[in-house]
C-alpha cells in the first residue's frame, strides 16, 4: 500500500458513529480517547472498528474517557485543532468535523444525564 492511500473500513456499524479512517494511531491503539483525542488516564470501552489496508484487516478496540468525554475536553480539542488548521477554515477538515461531532455528542450526553 502506498503511504498516501487512506485506510478503508470493513462493512458494519462503528461504535458511536466513529469513522475509523479519521482516527489517528494513538486513538486506534487506545492511548487517546476515540471521541475527543484526550490522553486517557481512565477509560471505558466503546466497541471495535475494523480497518482494511490492502489485503490486511485489523480490528482495534476503541476507548473513551471515563466515565464520559467531558464537554470541556471535547470543546478544547476541537478549538485547539481548528486554531491551527487551514482546512478547518474552509470547512473541509474531516478531523475538525469529527472533533465537533464529539463535542456535540458530549453536550447531548450531558443534557440527557441532567434531564434523567
Amino acid at each position: 500500500m502506498k503511504r498516501h492511500q487512506p485506510a478503508t473500513t470493513a462493512p458494519g456499524p462503528d461504535p458511536a458513529g466513529i469513522d475509523p479512517a479519521a482516527l489517528n494511531r494513538e486513538q486506534l491503539l487506545g492511548w487517546r480517547c476515540a471521541l475527543c483525542g484526550t490522553l486517557l488516564t481512565g477509560d471505558r470501552p466503546l466497541g471495535t472498528v475494523t480497518v482494511s489496508r490492502g489485503p490486511t484487516l485489523t480490528t482495534y478496540p476503541l476507548w473513551a474517557c471515563d466515565p464520559t468525554c467531558t464537554t470541556e475536553n471535547a470543546w478544547r480539542a476541537a478549538i485547539t485543532h481548528a486554531a491551527g488548521c487551514e482546512a478547518c477554515r474552509t470547512g473541509e477538515c474531516a478531523t475538525g468535523q469529527r472533533l465537533l461531532d464529539a463535542y456535540a455528542t458530549a453536550i447531548r450526553q450531558e443534557h440527557a444525564e441532567s434531564a434523567g
